[in-house]
């Protein structure tokens, strides 16, 4: 507690703390005008300069002080005290309705008389045309003297507690349709779509009290607060056992009428709720149920008989149409970014990847729907694209060039095969199979879980002018699966890109319909997104493989990344969606760095992406951004856009003299050449013709006369060639499997490269023109090498992102020092193949270009629909 004993805050005198919350500190305190005990509510400094905190403090102020009534706490005075707002209460004796009920539920009586003067506090409030809408046993007081006073009037909680999480946290406050404000165990439905409230919704919250009062459970419980708002839309609290309880139908009907799930069917005032309780006043729970049935007599017989049976009939109708899914849309935290998430299969349990504060190396993390407690999976650094084991019991994902799986308990990650290239998803089948995409060009791949049989699985299914199969989905027969089939070109045959339906047993290709999206399935619907970019399902015949219906909106908005055809939200097997409206991963700065690691300045550019590199005379910046290349002048500070195809282009690559930079075109993939003024046409380079394949400039040999590239095909992965620069046919120059970031040395006689051809991703230089000899450089792993302008040092990424220097020397041979550690960096997470470069280095060794991650300002929170199949979906 921040005050001691003696403070003075104006008139009043600190004797004690008693308590804290979310919005306050509270204590004893002293009037010594009129010598009497009050208590006083003070937010904290740090508080007061939150402008949405302050202006709920000030709301509760008002909102107390403008009620005078005996079940309503009465407000004396405020102030504030250096920077610190106080509010100025009477002090109660007596214990909270959560603590009188932690012994036992409230006996029928007392439980009447209880609720009297609680609805007799909400009806003055609502005369004021105040809501309450945060009722609750935690803000009713049961003072020594047998009254009940209302607490909080006004006030909702801002943060969510991870302790109460999953059993009535306090969700964000707000007005504003769509926002989800109360806790969870006592919200209307209303509140729990994110629907605008009235007094209504003090109604239902009331009932829900009362409900707790005479039974001494809760009306609605879920292990989480998402299963509890599942169970405030759909279900109905368990009957009150009347003889146990001593419960009265008639009390039991007025808390079956405070529960209605739509606020027209509830008690329309407060006023009429303490009408129908006070005629259960002075009545013993005997009498009141002799009031209920009615004199003596057998003439009733046989019209009891007759509304049974209608009885009986409604309660089937009722139970029906309860029974029945309703769909419910609601925010779920998160504790970062989030680039890529999956549902398990029972919608409990959310597996996603962010990065860390700093922006360190994403990770996976999982939490239980509903919960703010996201925990990390050791040893998941660098992770993407979890998905889950069919028993939940484990996730597969890949990392540092491997497919993997861990044990969602904990343990070490288990690596189940090396990767060619950058993977694009995976899915795991009840029958022991694993389908994954090992590339971002080529088929899917098999494989057991043991990480034995793995082998193509879509390579005879693979048209000419497909470059990829990825994000592979298992159905939950475990034999049909559905994935992505297209092309990043122009061509006319791109309309075929789209989803297909196939399975391990007969090994066809069906398409189901174009699309330009990962997708989902659950209960008969293919869930994907459209191309206005909204959340779409559509039924899904497998009797007929084909869609037999139209597209029905879900949502209207998901985040999607056009490069990767990836939409960040996920479907579990009992249709619950989760989903990202808008992306924040992956925002980065360019950031210049000494070699001791301090930050020396920041290049003010445009929507920046991936791929920074410097002019050989360090006056300019060629990047990647929002799919073209762009060009910065570092002395005026000042950016302008190189390439205005209306495809992707990128990976610029500045020639030895300045004057001519080569990039990647995507339709098809194609090493473009233009002059760096922009005054000439650009030129394209020869290149294989087929879809399949890709190719991304690194580095210009010496002379000018050849571009060494990093090319992709589905038969050899990622390779190093030569494109000649006069447009002769691109030659192999190492074959080695998965070599990419080749860099020609200043003096045009070395190759510095990256390969993870052992398994893991090491440094290696070879000779050029030929690559004669292989050294490896690096210790522990490493990636994106770098040459020094004079020759006599290589730098790279060496393990946890730390900025990396070698020494070597080529007279007569190669040699190299130990590598030795600089400074760590945080570069944003690649989002593509095309992502080869996260830094450059000035010519004289002494400073770094870096592509830093920026954490954003605010993390929104995800979207969770459930039952996102049901009837009456947009």
């Amino acid at each position: 507690m921040g005050l001691a004993a003696g403070t003075k805050l104006g008139p009043y005198e600190i004797v004690s703390a008693l308590g804290a919350g979310g919005m306050g500190e509270v204590y004893k305190a002293r009037d010594t005008r009129l010598d009497r005990d009050v208590a006083i509510k003070v937010l904290p400094e740090s508080f007061a300069r939150d402008a949405e905190r302050m202006r709920r403090f000030e709301q509760e102020a008002r909102a107390i002080a403008a009620l005078s009534h005996p079940n309503v706490l009465a407000i004396y005075d405020t102030g504030t005290h250096e920077g610190m707002p106080y509010l100025v209460s009477e002090l109660l004796e007596g214990e909270s309705l959560r603590q009188a009920l932690q012994e036992c539920p409230v006996p029928a009586r007392k439980a009447i008389e209880y609720a009297q003067q609680i609805a007799d506090g909400l009806a003055a409030a609502h005369e004021k045309s105040i809501v309450h809408r945060d009722l609750k046993p935690e803000n009713l007081f049961l003072t020594s003297g047998g009254r009940v006073k209302i607490l909080d009037f006004g006030l909702a909680k801002v943060e969510i507690s991870h302790a109460a999480a999953a059993d009535g946290a306090t969700l964000t406050a707000g007005t504003t349709p769509g926002v989800v404000m109360g806790t969870t165990g006592y919200m209307a439905p209303e509140q729990v779509r994110g629907d605008a409230v009235d007094h209504r919704a003090d109604i239902f919250s009331f009932g829900a009290t009362l409900y707790e009062m005479l039974s001494g459970r809760r009306a609605f419980k879920g292990d989480t607060s998402v299963e509890t708002m599942n169970a405030i839309l759909k279900e109905e609290p368990a009957e009150l056992d009347a003889e146990k309880l001593h419960v009265a139908p008639g009390l039991e009907r007025i808390v079956r009428h405070c529960l209605e799930k739509k606020p027209a069917d509830r008690f329309q005032s407060a006023r009429d709720l303490t009408f129908a309780l006070s005629a259960l006043t002075g009545s013993s729970p005997s009498a009141a149920l002799r009031m209920a049935a009615g004199p003596p007599s057998r003439r009733w017989i046989p019209w009891a008989i007759a509304a049974a049976a209608l009885l009986a009939l409604v309660a089937v109708s009722l139970l029906m149409q309860r029974t029945a899914p309703q769909r419910a849309e609601f925010a779920i935290s998160v504790p970062g970014e989030v680039s890529h998430l999956a549902l398990s299969a029972d919608g409990k349990w959310l597996a996603f990847v962010s990065p860390g504060d700093q922006g360190s190396d994403p990770m996976l993390y999982v939490e239980r729907v509903g919960t703010a407690d996201a925990r990390p999976i050791a040893g998941t650094e660098g992770a993407s694209y979890p998905f889950w084991s069919p028993d939940d019991v484990n996730l597969g994902f890949f990392a540092g060039g491997k497919l993997k799986k861990v044990a969602v308990s904990g343990g070490q990650p288990e690596t189940l095969v090396a990767l060619a290239g950058a993977a694009r998803g995976g899915s795991w089948s009840r029958q022991g199979v694993i389908i994954y995409t090992p590339d971002a060009g080529g088929p899917l791949w098999r494989i057991n879980p043991d990480g034995s049989g793995n082998a193509p699985l879509t390579d005879k299914l693979m048209s000419a002018t497909e470059a990829s199969h990825r994000w592979p989905l298992f159905l939950p027969d475990g034999d049909h699966f559905l994935l992505w089939a297209g092309d990043f070109s122009s061509s006319p045959d791109r309309s075929k890109n789209g989803i297909y339906l196939s399975s391990l047993s007969h090994r066809e290709k069906i398409e189901l319909t174009p699309a330009q999206s990962s997708f989902g399935y659950a209960n008969g619907h293919l869930f994907y997104v459209d191309a206005n970019g909204a959340l779409v399902a559509v039924p899904l015949s497998l009797r007929q493989d084909k869609l037999t219906g139209d597209p029905q909106v879900i949502a209207p908005r998901v985040a999607i990344s056009h490069s990767t055809v990836y939409a960040t939200f996920s479907v579990s097997e009992n249709s619950t969606v989760v989903y990202a409206a808008n992306s924040t991963a992956n925002l980065s700065q360019f950031t210049w760095f000494d070699d001791a690691g301090k930050e020396l300045g920041r290049v003010e550019a445009p929507a920046v992406e991936a791929n920074p590199q410097l002019s050989p005379d360090g006056t300019r910046l060629a990047y990647d951004s929002n799919e073209d290349i762009w060009i910065a002048d570092l002395r005026r500070g000042s950016s302008s856009r190189f390439t205005f195809d209306p495809e992707e282009e990128t990976t610029p690559q500045w020639s030895r003299d300045g004057e001519t930079i080569a990039y990647r075109n995507v339709a098809p993939p194609v090493v473009h050449l233009k002059k760096a003024n922009g005054l000439e046409a650009d030129r394209r380079l020869a290149m294989s013709s087929s879809a399949a394949d890709d190719i991304l400039p690194n580095s210009w040999s010496a002379d000018g006369k050849a571009i060494l590239c990093t090319s992709q095909s589905a038969q050899t992965g990622w390779h190093l060639t030569l494109a000649p620069a006069d447009g002769s046919p691109v030659r192999p120059f190492l074959s080695t499997r998965s070599s990419t970031n080749g860099q020609i040395s200043p003096d045009g006689k070395w190759v510095v490269y990256a390969s993870n051809e052992t398994g893991d991703w090491e440094i290696y230089v070879t000779t050029f023109p030929g690559a004669t000899g292989k050294w490896q450089v690096s210790r522990g792993g490493g990636s994106e090498p770098r040459w020094r302008g004079d020759g006599k040092q290589i730098f790279y990424i060496g393990p946890k992102e730390v900025l990396t220097v070698v020494n070597v020397s080529t007279e007569g041979t190669f040699s190299s020092d130990a590598p030795r550690p600089l400074f760590a960096i945080h570069p944003r997470a690649p989002i593509s193949s095309t992502d080869l470069f996260n830094y450059d280095v000035t010519r004289d060794g002494k400073r770094f270009l870096v592509n830093q991650y920026v954490r954003p300002a605010s993390i929104p929170p995800l979207r969770i629909i459930l039952h996102a199949d049901a009837p009456g979906v947009k």
